[in-house]
């Protein structure tokens, strides 16, 4: 589906937050304890992560309302966030959200960088999983 406005766009990275951090809160449940407390703090990051994007667009829906926005399609970014009974390959499911979203997030970035305060909540995110990422490729 395409996400043709800035709303559309940010209900649904505040969706993929909601189902990363649903994702960890369960895949911790099934993990050994070092495993599950990057789970967990992931988790809660998401969570942060939700908050901070709702925030967003409350704070700059009053420009957007009507401005069109081409090229970002659902489709592209979704991502099976159903758990493993092996850690192992919950950590790999993890590694694919993660850059699942970290390119969701870097071409919404592309999309409205015209609002600079967007387009740094959106780059602090991709970094934010840019350093998960390497945090469970150690595992």
């Amino acid at each position: 589906m395409q996400l043709g406005t800035f709303g559309a766009i940010l209900k649904f990275a505040s969706e993929l937050e909601d189902a990363t951090s649903n994702f960890y809160d369960e895949a911790a449940k099934k993990s050994s304890p070092e495993v599950q407390k990057i789970f967990s703090d992931f988790a809660n990051a998401s969570k942060k992560n939700k908050q901070l994007i709702e925030r967003t667009r409350r704070m700059e829906m009053q420009e957007m309302v009507l401005e069109a926005i081409t090229g970002i399609d659902s489709d592209n970014y979704k991502t099976d966030t159903s758990i493993c009974a092996e850690e192992k390959k919950n950590v790999v499911k993890a590694i694919e959200i993660e850059s699942t979203t970290k390119r969701f997030y870097e071409d919404s970035m592309g999309k409205l960088g015209f609002l600079p305060n967007v387009k740094r909540t959106l780059a602090k995110l991709a970094a934010e999983k840019q350093e998960r990422i390497k945090r469970l490729q150690g595992l």
